[in-house]
């Protein structure tokens, strides 16, 4: 495999994380809460509630009270031998480590306490929740990760106003649409649309309220073209391509361009010149202007789905009568559909906002994706009907930010999105965007980059409601590389997300399907190739409420790799956990993952070719965690788990309440090592010295268990010294240090629980 191997940052952070390393105070000892029921011991499947019956607040608490108390926390670091902490490494430590250019600020800022890592993680997946029916808000997160910060203080349209100078809000939105023609040809230099005959009186009869969302979304797009096009290079763009000229910029060009680092490492000497022009463009990219411009369009945008929600009631689209038109405007085709069932295979191309009103609609081919930087944002608004969104066999497309901004916006009905590659919210310089309002939604991604993905800019998905399934073969549902940011966020719903286990089969995994997926901070490693190393980004999956089910084989679940950070935050439900090597809150080569479960009976399967190194494992300067707030939790593990760190790692578990039951397979690995032969509950490995400065670095692993009475059952040897209401440690070497806690009573502040 190539395993191309390289952090996260709000807006509303960026004073915060200096002082993420500040304790909170105790909690008081009281009674914890009645627990729910005990899972069923079938480790297939899980139970189907709607959605709208999980309590809120959750059963768990507020998500900001998960945090070890200190005098529990204070006994973990005298175990590791490091009383007063913190416990995590500086950045003088991970200097040692080597360069990258592109590695970003917050990730360095992490290192240093493995318990700012949860409170950070808790924080953004807050946020995210809390600004789920906001796109522009989400997507100024997700760019924030990235410490892309711009476009924090704009003010949204309010009443009816416009929001911009040159339309007075006493313009009809009738009226309004010519102004936006005449706005857009004084940008561009071209001339303005007019509209005339039979389009003029189509457009005169429909409803004010769907003439006000559609002029509103215009208006967007013509405040944040001009400042996309800031953003870049475009001579650079065209010799880095090879095309002709600025009108031969197209996205098969574009993304040949941008994806060159990410296919194998073993480059053919005549693609030198297309090499070479792929990782000049990182420098080349102003990523606070795709900010700016991706949040001041979707603020137009969010202020007309807002308006649209209050009005829709009003108006009978069922009955609307629409036949449809098309306009080309300066910046692409403005396509209204009629209101009947429509097919849409664009043939000319990518337009730029295309708007169905009712209907059970087919979108087909190359859409929703950039069609140049000269025409920078597409746009897909289908506001009801079970639609379809096929890309067929085109990568780069439906929902594709490529070198611009790419979106579908999705309102009502059961809804399946289907690609090749490159889309469902995918990122190549630029902005990539699915955003779902309600329904039953299938989201398919055959191979890879796509459900929330990004390589420099923000790739977000976003389903507010219902049972959605969520398919990919490998790098999708969260995944954020170089200087990008993936989210995908579920708020409702009992969801199955599913990497498959033939996506990405290599032999180094057993043969086993290499994920990179589900939340997922992944760098291109290329000490072992060409040495063009890439730091990763910031891969994000949060789930709000729902039964749900995670699939993987390896590198999945909150997972970082290569400077990369990836989280995987679940909120509520009785959760289902497969996967491997390297999954649920685990990093390697000098990453973080994290996954953070707060409340619900879940259980942790792992899959039945599941060997070692996952939930809270850390390998290579890196940092692992694995928290389970609330619950009666099952558990089964193998060889280096449960809070293993290994080679100058930090491996955390923590469960924090809950009768929990721990299965650990043991796995014959071979002759003892210090490696093979690790357990999992609180241990490090050791190794032989290296003579470099790694000899100065601990290692550490970390097992809490805090509440609960718990049950401890091993199949074969090694036995371990784990077992209820104990403590032990495991020191095996000088700078290996294993310590684990298991207390009955959990101190904490009284949480009355939810009604039922």
């Amino acid at each position: 495999m190539s395993m191309h191997l390289r952090p996260l940052l709000l807006c509303g952070l960026l004073a915060l994380l200096p002082a993420l390393s500040a304790r909170a105070d105790d909690p008081q000892p009281a009674a914890p809460p009645p627990a729910p029921a005990t899972p069923a011991d079938s480790m297939k499947g899980v139970a189907s509630v709607p959605a709208e019956a999980v309590p809120t607040p959750w059963p768990g608490g507020a998500r900001a009270d998960l945090v070890v108390p200190e005098a529990l926390w204070s006994r973990a670091l005298a175990g590791v031998e490091r009383p007063g902490g913190p416990l995590g490494y500086s950045a003088e430590v991970m200097a040692n480590y080597g360069r990258d250019t592109y590695m970003l600020r917050p990730v360095a800022l992490l290192f240093r306490d493995v318990r700012a890592i949860p409170r950070f993680s808790g924080k953004v997946s807050d946020d995210l929740l809390a600004a789920a029916k906001d796109p522009a808000e989400v997507v100024r997160i997700a760019y924030a990760l990235t410490d892309a910060v711009a476009a924090r203080m704009f003010e949204r349209p309010k009443g009816a106003e416009w929001g911009v100078a040159w339309m007075p809000a006493t313009v009809s939105p009738a009226d309004a649409l010519a102004r936006v023609f005449t706005r857009m040809g004084e940008l561009t230099g071209q001339p303005a649309p007019v509209l005339e005959g039979e389009t003029r009186r189509s457009w005169m009869a429909l409803p004010e309220p769907l003439q006000r969302l559609v002029v509103r979304v215009l208006v967007g797009s013509v405040e944040a073209a001009p400042w996309l096009t800031e953003a870049f290079d475009v001579p650079f763009l065209v010799a880095g391509t090879g095309a002709s000229s600025a009108g031969g910029l197209s996205p098969s060009r574009l993304l040949k361009l941008a994806s060159r680092p990410w296919q194998d490492e073993d480059f053919d000497p005549k693609d030198a010149a297309g090499v070479k022009a792929s990782f000049a463009a990182l420098g080349r990219i102003d990523r606070d202007a795709l900010c700016l411009a991706s949040v001041v369009y979707l603020l137009h945008l969010g202020v007309a789905l807002s308006e649209w929600r209050t009005a829709r009631a009003g108006v009978d689209l069922e009955r609307l009568g629409f036949l449809g038109f098309t306009v080309e405007t300066p910046y692409g085709a403005l396509r209204l559909q009629g209101s009947g069932d429509d097919r849409d295979t664009t043939t000319p191309g990518p337009g730029l906002l295309t708007v169905d009103p009712w209907g059970n609609d087919v979108y087909e081919g190359r859409q929703a994706v950039p069609a140049s930087p000269a025409h920078p944002i597409s746009t897909i608004l289908d506001l009801a009907g079970n639609d379809r969104y096929d890309g067929g066999d085109v990568a780069g497309t439906m929902g594709c930010g490529l070198f611009g901004l790419g979106a579908v916006v999705d309102l009502a009905g059961d809804d399946t999105y289907r690609v090749a590659a490159s889309g469902l919210g995918c990122a190549w310089y630029g902005t990539g965007l699915v955003y779902d309002e309600a329904g039953n939604d299938a989201y398919e991604v055959r191979g890879k980059w796509g459900q929330g993905a990004a390589h420099v800019g923000a790739g977000v998905l976003v389903d507010l409601a219902g049972d959605d399934t969520y398919l990919c073969a490998q790098q999708s549902q969260g995944l954020g590389s170089t200087m990008g940011a993936g989210v995908l966020l579920d708020v409702l719903g009992n969801d199955a997300y599913t990497a498959r286990d033939d996506g990405n089969r290599e032999k180094i995994y057993l043969d086993q399907s290499v994920a990179m997926s589900q939340g997922c901070g992944y760098g291109r490693r290329a000490d072992l190739g060409d040495g063009k190393s890439l730091a990763g980004g910031f891969g994000v999956l949060v789930d709000g409420a729902g039964n749900d089910r995670y699939h993987a084989q390896v590198w999945a679940q909150g997972a970082g790799y290569w400077w990369g950070v990836g989280l995987l935050e679940d909120r509520a439900g009785d959760d289902v956990y497969e996967s491997g090597k390297y999954s649920i809150g685990a990093g390697a080569h000098f990453a973080i993952g994290a996954c953070v479960d707060l409340a619900g009976d879940d259980v942790y399967a792992g899959v039945p070719t599941s060997v070692n190194q996952f939930q809270g494992h850390a390998r290579d300067g890196s940092i692992g965690l694995s928290i389970d707030g609330d619950g009666h939790d099952r558990y089964r593990w193998r060889n280096t788990c449960g809070g293993a760190g290994d080679l100058c790692s930090v491996g955390l578990f923590w469960d924090r309440r809950g009768d929990d039951v721990y299965d650990v397979v043991w796995n014959d690995m071979g002759p003892a090592n210090g490696w093979n032969e690790t357990p999992p509950f609180g241990s490090a490995t050791t190794g032989d010295a290296l003579r470099s400065f790694r000899d100065e670095v601990g290692t550490y692993g970390v097992f809490l268990d805090t509440g609960g009475a718990d049950t401890y059952r091993f199949d074969g040897p090694p036995r371990h010294a784990a077992k209820d209401a104990t403590e032990w440690r495991r020191r095996n070497g000088p700078r290996s240090f294993g310590f684990g806690l298991d207390v009955e009573a959990y101190p904490r502040a009284a949480v009355a629980p939810p009604a039922r």
